[in-house]
C-alpha cells in the first residue's frame, strides 16, 4: 500500500508509448526553486496579478500546505475533503521514499481580467513545469523491470519527451504542461484553483456558473 501511495504520487506529478529502457542522463543533485514568467505586465493591474500568481507559485514549489490551502479556492472543499488535501500535499515532503531535489515553473500565458457583474474578477493561467524526484527508499523501483514499468507509466500520461530517468542516481526528471484559474471574489483576495480533467468533473458542484460558461465557450 505504502509503495502504491508513492506510484500515485509520482503520477500525479511526473512523456507516448514506449517499453525502452530509460534514458540515462547526468542530474546535478541541487536543492533549487526556480519561478519565471514570459508575461510582461502593461499596467498596474496586471502587476498585481502577476505578483499574486508568482507568490502562489512559489509556495507550491515549496509545498508549504498551509500556504497553499490558503491560497486555494476555498469552494474546492465544499466538494473535497480538507484534512485528505492537507494530507497529499505534506506527502510529498514528509516521505521518507522520495525527495523533491527541485521545482521549476514557468508562466506562459495569463489571459487578461474578467470582471463580472457580481465583481469577481477572474484570469486563467498556463505554465509549465518542470521537478526532480529522487527515489530513496533503495526497495523501491529496485530492479530494472520495475524501473521500465514506472517509466512507462510516465511516458503514457505525459509524453515520452518529458521523462527523464537517471537510473544510477535514482532521480526522476518530470515536465509538464499545467493549467490554473485566478479567482477574486469581492473584497476577498485572489484565490487559486488546478485547472485539469478531473477537477473539470467538479466544478459543476461549485464553480460560478459565470466562470463555468466562461471556460466552457
Amino acid at each position: 500500500m505504502k509503495h502504491f501511495l508513492i506510484f500515485i504520487i509520482l503520477l500525479t506529478f511526473i512523456a507516448c508509448n514506449s517499453t525502452k529502457k530509460p534514458k540515462k542522463e547526468e542530474v546535478k543533485e541541487k536543492n533549487t526553486t526556480t519561478i519565471s514568467s514570459a508575461i510582461e505586465a502593461s499596467n498596474s493591474k496586471e502587476l498585481i496579478v502577476k505578483k499574486e500568481l508568482n507568490a502562489y507559485l512559489k509556495e507550491l514549489s515549496t509545498f508549504n500546505t498551509d500556504a497553499i490551502v490558503d491560497m486555494t479556492y476555498p469552494k474546492l472543499f465544499d466538494v473535497i475533503d480538507l484534512d485528505l488535501y492537507r494530507q497529499y500535499i505534506a506527502s510529498m515532503m514528509n516521505s521518507t521514499d522520495i525527495e523533491i531535489k527541485s521545482y521549476e515553473s514557468k508562466v506562459t500565458k495569463l489571459s487578461p481580467v474578467t470582471i463580472f457583474s457580481n465583481a469577481t474578477k477572474f484570469a486563467q493561467v498556463d505554465y509549465e513545469s518542470k521537478i526532480k524526484i529522487h527515489l530513496l527508499n533503495k526497495k523501491l523501483y529496485n530492479t530494472e523491470e520495475k524501473i521500465n514499468f514506472l517509466y512507462d507509466a510516465l511516458i503514457h500520461k505525459y509524453g515520452k519527451e518529458n521523462i527523464r530517468v537517471d537510473i544510477k542516481k535514482r532521480i526522476l526528471s518530470i515536465k509538464k504542461s499545467e493549467k490554473l484559474l485566478m479567482i477574486k471574489e469581492k473584497d476577498k483576495k485572489w484565490k487559486f484553483l488546478g485547472d485539469n480533467s478531473k477537477y473539470r468533473q467538479l466544478y459543476p458542484n461549485f464553480l460560478p456558473i459565470e466562470i463555468w460558461t466562461l471556460i466552457n465557450k
